[in-house]
């Protein structure tokens, strides 16, 4: 939450997989939008693969209730510039 980030430095690894109901909420502090990429990584030990990219504008958050059917163990993130961001995730 509001933690200083390199450009395409990714984030500390987070687990995601074993949860029903997942949902992100990303957002920065940049007066200039932000480009971030989601990285997923499914089976556990494999290689680290783009799951999307998406542009927040400042000022905005950019909100995805990931699908039923998303297969994935660990996320993480990297933003196309220096910032302050959060990535928040919401499991149930």
């Amino acid at each position: 939450k509001n933690t200083a980030v390199q450009a395409d430095e990714p984030s500390d690894p987070y687990l995601i997989g074993f949860y029903d109901r997942r949902s992100l909420e990303l957002s920065h502090q940049s007066a200039e939008p932000v480009t971030f990429t989601i990285e997923v990584e499914p089976i556990g030990h494999g290689p680290w693969m783009e799951y999307q990219q998406v542009t927040v504008p400042p000022g905005e958050a950019y909100t995805h209730p990931f699908p039923a059917d998303f297969q994935a163990r660990w996320i993480r993130f990297r933003a196309d510039q220096n910032t302050k961001a959060t990535a928040w995730l919401l499991y149930k």
